[in-house]
């Protein structure tokens, strides 16, 4: 039986994410459904969880290039700021 993905074999699912081989077992409760449901809830997390550290290390890198007036790519070249007002 094939649901969201998951391809169950019994007290057993599979499914292939991100190139890997995921093997959920039924365990105590004997309900492969509420394996899926927590093991997929989990990952939802761990993704979230890493996002969030990406974005907060692409905030302090692009803090560190305001700070030292760089712009991304500009090899490290101060910009002058103009005034554009005129």
């Amino acid at each position: 039986m094939t649901v969201y993905g998951w391809i169950i074999l019994g007290d057993a699912a599979t499914k292939r994410v991100n190139g890997q081989e995921v093997v959920i077992a039924a365990g105590k409760s004997g309900d492969i459904g509420v394996a899926i449901r927590a093991w997929e809830d989990a990952e939802r997390h761990r993704m979230l969880y890493e996002l969030g550290n990406l974005g907060r290390l692409v905030d302090a890198a692009m803090t560190r290039l305001q700070l030292h007036h760089r712009t991304p790519g500009g090899r490290g070249k101060h910009v002058p700021k103009t005034d554009d007002t005129k």
